[in-house]
């Protein structure tokens, strides 16, 4: 019985002090993706095996998240259809939005298709230095402020397989679980689902006994 709790008492002491200084440990930013634990709290998902690329640059994303050239970006563009770049701008297109970013990947402007005048955005491409979309019109601009119709052809942004280099990036996109969030599990005996609490209870149970009769033997020695 000893032996069996003492391992116990070791995953709750490690947790434990782990819990306590959870904000110096950054334990609520570590993410766990190891496919099992992931299966086990019910998330589903794999990485991207698709992207778009402009200008040496590769947009891969989904509803995890973004990554610009392997990066986390600040913005969140799971349903984009496209990327182009110019010299000033990076320019990402969901069907509802136009997002240019400059070449730091900061958020410069958030265009909504009303201001477009394009309806649903279903392209984008980048051509002479121009950000170019298509919807039932379309219109290009130099400065992202200043719309005109366009007549010409387009390279447009289509999906394309990841090279290697990016499909390692791409594995930040797997969906992940909090660390802190499953140290708290473990602590608490959640993880092995809603009678796990029960079991941790037995185990405090156990460890009591165990204290107690310790204590029994040390007493009736003395004596």
């Amino acid at each position: 019985m000893g032996v069996a709790v003492s391992v116990f008492v070791i995953f709750l002491v490690i947790t434990g002090w782990a819990l306590n200084h959870t904000a110096n440990l950054g334990l609520a930013r570590l993410s766990v993706k190891v496919p099992w634990i992931g299966a086990w709290y019910g998330l589903r998902g794999t990485a991207p095996s698709m992207g778009y690329t402009a200008g040496g640059h590769w947009l891969i994303t989904n509803e995890n998240g973004t990554l610009l050239d392997g990066k986390p970006t600040s913005i969140s563009v799971p349903n984009a259809v496209g990327v182009a770049v110019t010299s000033d701008f990076i320019a990402i297109a969901t069907m509802e939005n136009l997002c240019l970013l400059d070449q730091n990947a900061r958020l410069v402007d958030q265009i909504h298709t009303a201001q477009l005048h394009t309806g649903p955005i279903k392209h984008i491409a980048g051509v002479d230095n121009k950000i170019v979309v298509h919807g039932t019109t379309t219109r290009a601009s130099t400065d992202g402020v200043t719309w005109a119709p366009f007549n010409g052809n387009a390279p447009w942004s289509m999906p394309q397989a990841l090279p290697s280099e990016q499909q390692r990036f791409a594995k930040q996109l797997v969906p992940g679980l909090p660390l802190e969030r499953l140290m708290q599990d473990i602590h608490s005996g959640r993880i092995i689902g809603r009678y796990g609490p029960y079991l941790m209870d037995a185990v405090g149970l156990l460890f009591l006994l165990l204290a107690a009769s310790g204590l029994w033997m040390f007493f009736r020695r003395r004596r």
